[in-house]
């Protein structure tokens, strides 16, 4: 398991005597703003068995994440260790080091722009009793909606084979003997990293099984963002075809086994339809891309500020940057998604 040694680190008052059943892991990087809230829902979680402990690393952070921090565990009444990493340039090996210091035998993991609610620790270690490697939660948008038209949030429904690690819950010692979230990446110049949570996950599964926790829910929050936070993620889905290289069983959720979602199948009937007809001369055959179109009006009527012929041709671009994308990833990987 690749790890990091911390160049600082805090307790909290109750640490050292705790003996918890469950360990709350958590990585942060630059979201100071986010740790109050974190750390109050964390708090109000429902303790199971034995008690439960938070321990949460910092990622290099280069705002004010570190001394928040400080002050939280200082503060805290639950047994906390925060440590504070060198820039590890992903998630991955900050997940494993705060993996690395917990002490439960069962790992519940969440992100720092989330918030457990007061049953999720039980609820996940209640759905691992039965013997299952990896127990996914229900993940749900905090409520009151977005503030600009391309803000993102995450909702996940177990089991949905993408093992976000917004809601999980393993076993320490089987998350160490498979050491933990790989450290790789399948998109240049990534500044983070990409699909560690999908390896690993599937990973568990195929070991010793997966099982839906759907009572552990987390809510997620609305993250800001401009045009260019959207088109940057239609850009890493270039990484998907790789994913399903690597893990198979990705293609029993696929649409159609061969597409990404239903949305890029219909971009992808829309220009086939739309190139033939420029070929052909015959406008009929761009009948094909009406699904495509109402979908993309659809989208940008609901993304409001500017007029709707601009928002739809955004959308429409940012289409085209997935659908080139998965094509790049596709050759790049030699496995075909569209």
């Amino acid at each position: 398991m690749l790890t990091a040694e911390a160049i600082g680190s805090c307790r909290s008052g109750s640490w050292a005597a705790a003996t918890p059943a469950v360990s709350v892991v958590v990585a942060t990087h630059d979201r100071a703003a986010f740790l109050p809230g974190l750390m109050a829902a964390i708090e109000e979680l429902q303790s199971p068995p034995g008690g439960l402990e938070l321990v949460i690393a910092d990622d290099g952070s280069s705002d004010v994440t570190w001394p928040q921090l400080r002050r939280q565990i200082a503060a805290t009444r639950l047994p906390a260790l925060a440590l504070r990493l060198p820039p590890c340039g992903g998630p991955s090996v900050p997940r494993n080091t705060a993996a690395a210091h917990a002490r439960g035998a069962l790992l519940a993991l969440t992100d720092d722009d989330c918030l457990p609610e007061p049953g999720w620790v039980v609820a996940l270690a209640s759905a691992l009793d039965a013997g299952a490697g990896i127990a996914q939660g229900t993940t749900l948008p905090v409520d009151g909606g977005p503030d600009g038209p391309w803000d993102r949030t995450i909702e996940v429904r177990p089991l949905s084979g993408l093992w976000e690690t917004c809601n999980l819950g393993v076993r320490a010692t089987t998350f160490c003997e498979l050491g933990g979230f790989p450290v790789r990446s399948a998109l240049r110049r990534a500044a983070r990293g990409f699909g560690e949570d999908v390896l690993l996950g599937a990973a568990l599964a195929r070991r010793d099984g997966a099982v839906a926790a759907t009572a552990a829910v987390v809510r997620h929050r609305w993250l800001p963002g401009s045009y260019r936070d959207h088109l940057a993620g239609r850009r890493r889905l270039v990484g998907f075809p790789m994913l399903v290289a690597e893990v198979p069983e990705l293609r029993e959720r696929m649409w159609s086994g061969r597409f990404l979602t239903r949305r890029t199948a219909m971009v992808d009937l829309g220009l086939g339809s739309l190139v033939v007809a420029g070929l052909s001369r015959r406008p009929i055959t761009a009948a094909a891309a009406l699904p495509w179109l109402v979908t993309a009006t659809r989208d940008a009527r609901h993304r409001p500020g500017r007029p709707l012929p601009w928002r739809l041709a955004q959308v429409l671009a940012a289409d085209l940057v997935a659908a080139a994308s998965l094509a790049e990833g596709s050759i790049r990987h030699r496995t075909p998604l569209l």
